[in-house]
């Protein structure tokens, strides 16, 4: 089982911190049940029933992704984490909120997912896309791309 793998990361100077008060709060919302499974134990368990396929073409596409992340990252100083899964490449970014993003277009459009959440500290935002160069089968269907 292969756990995910850092390939690139970088961080530009926060804006602000957040303070202990809304850290602390953050620590409180810490769900129990989650904590009882060891990680091996989860990934055991998640990765039942798997089944993983090459997506053809997909690599050579995957390392046009990477660098056209890292290229909106560093021209527009955005923090970004890019790491690398069994089934796919995930891009996070995290920043504060703004206005036109048009900057982004063309990297959402390359890929497969798209979430946003709001982070535990630092920024306001924190924007994840995946892109998938396996396509993945959980119990006979097809979950991603």
């Amino acid at each position: 089982m292969m756990r995910s793998k850092v390939i690139y990361e970088k961080t530009f100077p926060p804006m602000e911190m957040p303070t202990d008060e809304e850290i602390e709060e953050m620590n409180l919302s810490v769900d129990e049940n989650a904590m009882r499974l060891s990680f091996d134990e989860l990934m055991r368990k998640l990765n039942k029933d798997v089944v993983y396929v090459v997506i053809p073409g997909r690599e050579a596409k995957a390392k046009t992704f990477i660098r056209n992340a890292i290229a909106v990252s560093e021209l527009y100083e955005l923090d970004i984490k890019i790491k690398h899964h069994f089934s796919h490449i995930s891009a996070t970014y995290s920043f504060d909120c703004g206005g036109c993003m048009k900057y982004l277009l063309d990297l959402i459009k390359m890929a497969d997912d798209i979430t946003f959440f709001r982070p535990s500290e630092g920024h306001d935002i924190v924007i994840t896309l995946d892109f998938y160069t396996h396509a993945e089968y959980r119990n006979g269907h097809k979950m991603n791309p």
